[in-house]
């Protein structure tokens, strides 16, 4: 992942000062007549995160500590980043306890769960009047799923984009019309096909994306693996079939094939923010940098839609803040997380646009990159959808399903979509049973 890094690079300002807060006021639904009275004792919190790459110390500090701490003076927050011998099971090991860990959903399982540190916070947000109908009703379902419909184990802070970046220099060099919001899939295709040709040397792409990223947010809310039965559904759902049919399309228009034999996303990203050779990308990791788009004239348009959901986009893929049952101060971190949610905190954040809020707040995500220059006169309301896809349930053996190669294989290839998804079926499906036969 390298999220976080590219997409906190767009701030160039610090970090504002925070006002302190005042006895009885309220944040985003926490009574701080409570926790004004509560929990004053100094305290050190500890936050782990994963992926060192994205979230350098200093990015984090400016970001998050300062706020935190100027918030609420009486805490400490010590962040550890998982360099080399601080993964978070040598931490364990170490016995180092962690009280907060900041995470993605997809990497819940993985840092999370399997290391038997989720907590339900559900007794916390009943004592502190915690408004979860604050949050996007969406990325609240996914925390709930995340703790198998029992609870809930952390809150959503950001959500990661879902959107389409588009170069204009490419258009108009072709004079093709700009992509529209609200665009359905086959006018997508019929727009990238007027776009994949060649120049001179050049091939030109319509269209990137991350195959990967597009079946864990599929829109018709499809589960990779089901979690009853802890079997692939590729093989046994005909949408699965559609989805990729859908895809592979794209990537069948003459001349695009040829490109390349590399179609990850950090390739395909690539291509279009380095080599300026696709004319569209579906973003659903990150938000580009000033420096990565620096003399492109680009903007945004929405995420495409199936014909019969016009509303619909992608699911959501929320970053959370989980407690952990090893904490000591659990109190103390929940107030932490509930102020990181709050109004106030996300506000500041999103006008200067360095992460997209889970709020289900319309002025807020309205107001992203206000402050930015970087986004001065573009569509930012296309970041989002109006109605994020509902979220399918995950496991942790989400991450066994090759559906991103499956795909990668077939633009190579040419093999049949039937063989490709059994393929990817039998394989899948015997790594999940070997893994469960191991536990």
């Amino acid at each position: 992942m390298t999220w976080l890094k590219r997409t906190l690079l767009v701030a160039t300002a610090c970090v504002p000062a925070v006002l302190s807060s005042c006895g009885g006021m309220s944040t985003n639904g926490v009574s701080t007549k409570d926790t004004a009275q509560e929990n004053r004792e100094p305290a050190e919190l500890t936050i782990f995160y994963p992926y060192p790459a994205d979230w350098p110390p200093d990015l984090f500090e400016k970001v998050f500590t300062q706020p935190i701490q100027q918030k609420f003076p009486h805490l400490t927050i010590k962040y550890i980043p998982a360099v080399k011998g601080s993964s978070i099971k040598e931490l364990i090991t170490a016995g180092q306890k962690v009280d907060i860990i900041y995470t993605s959903s997809g990497a819940t399982f993985g840092q999370l769960i399997d290391n038997g540190l989720q907590y339900d916070i559900s007794p916390l947000i009943k004592k502190y009047n915690y408004d979860l109908s604050k949050l996007d009703p969406t990325v609240v379902d996914m925390a709930r799923k995340l703790a198998g419909d029992k609870g809930i184990y952390g809150l959503p802070v950001i959500v990661l984009p879902s959107t389409m970046y588009y170069n204009k220099d490419i258009f108009d060099k072709f004079g093709v019309p700009y992509p529209k919001d609200g665009m359905t899939w086959d006018q997508l295709y019929e727009l990238s096909k007027q776009l994949s040709r060649s120049d001179g040397q050049v091939q030109y792409v319509g269209l990137g994306a991350s195959f990967g990223h597009m079946a864990t947010l599929n829109q018709y809310s499809l589960p990779l693996v089901d979690p009853a039965t802890l079997t692939t559904t590729i093989n046994k759902d005909d949408r699965w079939k559609s989805f990729v049919q859908n895809i592979i399309r794209f990537y069948q228009i003459p001349g695009v094939a040829g490109v390349s034999k590399s179609w990850s996303e950090p390739h395909e990203r690539n291509r279009f923010v380095k080599d300026r050779t696709v004319a569209m990308f579906l973003a659903q990791t990150a938000l580009y940098t000033e420096e990565e788009l620096s003399n492109m004239n680009w903007d945004f348009a929405s995420y495409p839609v199936m014909a019969e959901k016009p509303e619909i986009g992608a699911q959501a893929y929320p970053i959370n803040f989980y407690i952990t049952s090893q904490s000591e101060h659990k109190e103390q971190a929940f107030e932490v997380i509930s102020y990181l949610t709050s109004e106030e905190f996300q506000s500041m954040n999103v006008k200067q646009g360095r992460f997209l809020t889970a709020l289900n707040d319309k002025t807020i995500r309205a107001s992203f990159g206000k402050e930015n220059s970087l986004y001065q006169g573009k569509n930012v309301k296309a970041l989002q959808p109006q109605r994020y896809a509902p979220p399918a349930v995950p496991t942790k053996y989400n991450g066994m399903v090759g559906i991103n190669a499956g795909i990668i294989d077939m633009i190579n290839t040419n093999k049949d979509i039937n063989t490709m998804l059994r393929e990817v079926a039998e394989k899948a499906n015997k790594s999940i049973a070997d893994a469960e036969a191991a536990k």
